[in-house]
């Protein structure tokens, strides 16, 4: 989980990320024959969406098995004189698999719906009303085909930059060189979200959108990991991010639109008034009462 160092792996032995790959393909599939026969006829075609729910999030639970890799740690509580080794920490390739699984539930690709599923769900009919297992919405009363993406992309970037795991990401590169680091970690982030690419009109908004999830979790954790490395690597790419998003040259307008306010909003971040030295937001830990 996003607080427990322990990598989880099922009882069979299999890979978690293999298996969030594998997951994402079922999940596809599943996804691309998704219509009105998910519902029983005579149903409101409004209620697709509760079927369609569990399905678009079908992965969630493998990305925090996969995340759990990442700065993660086998340990036993060993007794002295066993002769066990009580703390190893996840393999440097096993880490960067789970990376890289991790990265693929967040490609526009994986995360758009099909644009007739979209088309077949209404409004919510009269004795039909919104509830907690239907997706937030920014358009009112119509089906909003951008914010499952939200949802689904936050899922993952909020596993993969919780406070501790990303000071065990900080402190496992210090201690073994070979395994990823906080930085590896961001900049592939980064790196693979913010990468020009040839997608529909869909995926570029969908792109967009989870650009903002991952600069809104950086700026999160650069304002409030206890740990002053995180909050210094993390403050250090939202600067790159800044200085690198889509500027006047861009031929989208959208793109140039996006790339500005995202710019703004980590300027306005960075020169938020505060204490140089936030000893009140983190203060130094304290001794043992010994």
């Amino acid at each position: 989980t996003g607080a427990h160092p322990r990598v989880h792996q099922w009882a069979n032995g299999t890979d978690p990320a293999l298996e969030l790959n594998r997951m994402m393909q079922v999940r596809r599939v599943a996804l691309d024959r998704f219509g009105e026969t998910a519902i029983r006829d005579g149903a409101p075609m409004a209620t697709l969406e509760e079927a369609l729910v569990p399905l678009y999030l079908h992965h969630r639970y493998q990305v925090e098995a996969a995340a759990s890799a990442l700065g993660g740690v086998d340990y036993i509580y060993a007794m002295r004189g066993d002769g066990r080794v009580p703390v190893t920490p996840v393999p440097a390739d096993q880490q960067r698999a789970a990376l890289a699984a991790l990265l693929g539930t967040l490609a526009p690709a994986e995360l758009v719906l099909p644009t007739d599923v979209v088309a077949e769900i209404p409004p919510r009919p009269a004795g039909y009303g919104r509830h907690r297992e239907l997706f937030p919405r920014q358009t009112g009363p119509t089906f909003d085909a951008i914010t499952p993406a939200i949802v689904a992309a936050n899922l993952t970037v909020a596993q993969m930059l919780t406070p501790a795991r990303a000071a065990r990401l900080v402190e496992q590169a210090m201690l073994d060189e070979s395994l990823p680091g906080l930085g590896e970690v961001i900049g592939e982030l980064v790196g693979t979200l913010f990468a020009s690419r040839q997608e529909t009109v869909y995926e570029q908004e969908v792109r967009r959108a989870v650009q903002r999830v991952l600069v809104d979790r950086l700026m999160w954790l650069a304002d409030g990991a206890p740990m002053a490395q995180v909050r210094a690597l993390t403050t250090s790419y939202l600067r790159e991010v800044r200085d690198a998003v889509p500027g006047t040259g861009v031929p989208s307008g959208a793109d140039r639109a996006h790339g500005r306010l995202l710019a703004d909003d980590i300027e306005r971040f960075l020169a938020r008034p505060g204490s140089a030295v936030p000893t009140a937001a983190f203060p130094a830990p304290d001794a043992p009462p010994g």
